[in-house]
């Protein structure tokens, strides 16, 4: 009797142990829906780093946007700013505390986020701006460069970002000059699916290819890439590009050419006064506007500085050199032996808008041209004003004829346009030879 009354009493405290577990288990899963995650894993884990007080000059080389200025802020130097505190507070949090000296005064603050865990996933929010920006004195204002929300961020990657903390140069008034601002950092893992995916994407298989077809290729790691993991405004620190097939082979060749869709950082002349010289020419020849007679000198060395360590591609030989009219009635020769990468020439151009002729004085909208050829630069595709790309043009390897003061570009809008050739504002686009088996 006593054993029986005892095995009631063992089953009944079993079922409320279990219950217990239940209820526990059905609070802690609603709680990880709330928070994004989805799941519990020590093993995921994207976390503040770092914050730390720079000059601008300091910034990290993938933060384009910062060092050439694009985002309104070039010439902006830490000055006249006392950081009270700059602290990763706890992974998921920063605490920054400055005080102001004056009304134009300015502190710049680089923040790294990085994935530590073993597991991809995304840096979904980084909020608490808009709370301080809201908060007095509001002539102090914070700003987050390079930032957007649901940046993916892989397993050993880190993105840094930029702070910068102004206090208004029209401020009439001073009021306190202290000012806090607390970071918040929301993160999320990969879906099931993206966690499962392969890291490079399976061969397309493809022997034969159009001119204009799209290509997703990372020329730093040199692998096929997901399209979703492609260079864009927003994280140009990606390595992943965007291609368009410019020239096809038949099946029976293993290769395809390739343009970028967008222009490679910095700006170069077609060729510089000091390159002109070295090449033999004299300042003289050169005058104000350039010479094209040694063809484009300058911006060839841009380009092999910026593709030079690129892998997966065809380096080029001495079979890929080209030969160009120049104004003086001779010819220039681009040597691009070893080269990694090359430029677009003027009847690259005409043939992929299937233009019936094409002279090197010609400068003219070419009726029919993609805007893959001309798109992502300093006025969008639609010509609304937008100074979110860094060039309104890139050179092409053609020198005008009839003129050794400009060499061609391609422009914005479609434009093959004429420009004098020590110009310094304008970009380069590369075209690189892939294998067809590595696409």
């Amino acid at each position: 009797m006593r054993t029986r009354q005892k095995q009631r009493i063992m089953i009944g405290v079993l079922c409320s142990v279990i219950l217990g577990l239940a209820v526990c288990y059905a609070v802690l899963n609603q709680q990880l829906n709330v928070n994004g995650t989805g799941s519990i894993t020590s093993d995921f884990s994207i976390v503040f780093t770092n914050i730390e007080e720079i000059n601008q000059g300091q910034a990290s080389g993938n933060i384009n946007d910062f060092e050439n200025g694009i985002l309104g802020i070039h010439g902006k130097t830490t000055h006249d700013i006392t950081t009270l505190q700059a602290d990763v507070t706890n992974d998921h949090q920063i605490d920054l505390n400055v005080d102001m000296k004056k009304p134009g005064a300015t502190g710049i603050y680089e923040i790294t986020v990085e994935n530590t865990g073993k597991l991809d996933g995304y840096i979904s929010d980084i909020t608490g701006l808009d709370e301080a920006n809201a908060s007095e004195p509001t002539d102090i204002q914070f700003t987050l460069y390079n930032f957007k929300e649901n940046q993916k961020i892989r397993v050993g990657e880190e993105k840094k970002f930029i702070l910068v903390v102004s206090w208004s140069e029209d401020a009439t008034t001073i009021p306190q000059t202290n000012k806090s601002l607390t970071l918040d950092l929301t993160v999320t893992q990969y879906s099931e699916q993206e966690q499962d995916r392969p890291d490079i994407p399976e061969p397309s298989g493809k022997t034969e290819y159009a001119v204009g077809d799209e290509v997703y290729f990372d020329p730093v790691k040199g692998q096929r890439c997901y399209s979703d993991e492609a260079w864009t405004l927003d994280d140009k620190s990606r390595t992943c590009y965007k291609w368009n097939v410019i020239k096809t082979n038949d099946a029976s060749n293993d290769s395809v050419e390739l343009l970028l869709d967008h222009d490679l950082p910095g700006a170069t002349a077609w060729v510089s006064l000091e390159d002109y010289k070295a090449a033999g020419g004299t300042a003289e020849e050169y005058g104000t506007l350039g010479n094209n007679k040694y063809g484009p000198i300058t911006a060839l060395k841009h380009l092999k500085n910026a593709t030079d360590s690129w892998n997966g591609v065809v380096t080029l030989t001495s079979a890929d050199n080209v030969i160009k009219q120049n104004a003086s009635g001779s010819t220039y020769t681009i040597d691009y032996n070893g080269y990694k990468a090359r430029l677009i020439s003027g009847q690259e151009i005409a043939d992929i808008a299937g233009a019936n002729e094409w002279t090197q004085e010609d400068g003219k909208f070419i009726e029919g041209l993609p805007t893959w050829v001309y798109g992502k630069m300093a006025v969008n595709e639609d010509k609304e004003i937008s100074d979110v790309y860094e060039h309104a043009i890139y050179w092409t390897d053609s020198a005008d004829v009839s003129s050794p003061y400009f060499a061609w570009g391609v422009r914005y809008d479609g434009l093959y346009y004429g420009v004098v050739n020590q110009a310094l504002s304008n970009g380069v686009r590369p075209i690189v030879k892939i294998i067809k088996s590595n696409l």
